[in-house]
């Protein structure tokens, strides 16, 4: 797309499937504000990070709108607190992703009213200040559906669409996209799967934001190339990874960069 003259839909998730509720403009210069109560076991401004690889692109589409008000890891109890705070700082739109922050996905299943409760105290005063906002559900742990903590995170999602019916909100539905990519993308835990599940979630936010289908899957293939995505460790000896050391100093480089570059060149 990179023409930001029409209507750019917000934020987070969904991969193929065209049905978040409604575009939402976004200018240049707009601040996000993202309240999550959701974890996707990676650092959101690492390498892998969704919050990472969506603003990357952002920057690069000329837009200069980026995630600068972000609070992870909250329970509603803690966005109602500090939803005052967030509404100070004059987001241009905001991004709602309740999730097990407020419950423990292995033994809770029913919703607990203090869960909706806050959650629609938090979307009145975002809607009150006029900021715009799209409230997302938590995507599964796993590709399992028939898991315990699957199921009973489906009990809590469903509380989430119905409030986004109930106040008339974008919403996204990443459970949505996990279902429909779990044959492709491997939920077992693994690097490689927390990085792909990142690619997914920041994926879906350039689609809601107006980018077309060919230029995410773009964005998608692109990413897997991108270094640092999966880091890992290998064994070495002493003298093995002072051999390395050296060799990287001629190089002018890190170990780390050196690293990468000649295992590149090993699999090519």
């Amino acid at each position: 797309m990179r023409n930001f003259t029409k209507a750019l839909a917000l934020i987070a998730l969904l991969i193929g499937i065209p049905f978040f509720a409604k575009a939402i403009d976004v200018k240049c210069g707009d601040k996000l504000a993202i309240l999550s109560g959701q974890s996707f076991d990676c650092w959101s401004w690492s390498p892998s990070g969704y919050l990472h690889l969506m603003a990357g692109e952002l920057i690069k589409s000329g837009l200069t709108a980026e995630p600068s008000i972000v609070f992870e890891g909250q329970n509603t109890e803690q966005m109602l607190a500090c939803v005052d705070d967030v509404i100070a700082k004059k987001p241009g739109y905001a991004l709602l992703i309740p999730g097990t922050a407020d419950y423990n996905p292995w033994r809770d299943k029913s919703v607990s009213e203090s869960f909706t409760k806050n959650l629609a105290a938090v979307i009145g005063k975002l809607k009150e200040a006029n900021i715009k906002l799209v409230l997302a559900t938590s995507y599964a742990s796993n590709s399992n559906l028939a898991l315990t903590f699957n199921s009973n995170i489906g009990e809590h999602n469903d509380a989430i669409r119905a409030l986004a019916k109930e106040y008339g909100l974008a919403s996204i539905d990443f459970v949505t996209v996990v279902d429909r990519e779990k044959k492709a993308v491997p939920f077992d835990g693994s690097l490689v799967a927390k990085a792909l599940v990142n690619q997914m979630f920041a994926a879906e936010v350039l689609r809601s934001m107006g980018f077309g289908d060919k230029e995410v899957a773009a964005f998608r293939a692109e990413w897997l190339d991108a270094p640092g995505a999966v880091q890992f460790k290998p064994s070495v000896s002493v003298n093995t990874y002072d051999k390395l050391k050296t060799a990287a100093k001629v190089a002018g480089k890190d170990v780390g960069t050196f690293m990468t570059e000649v295992l590149r060149e090993k699999i090519r």
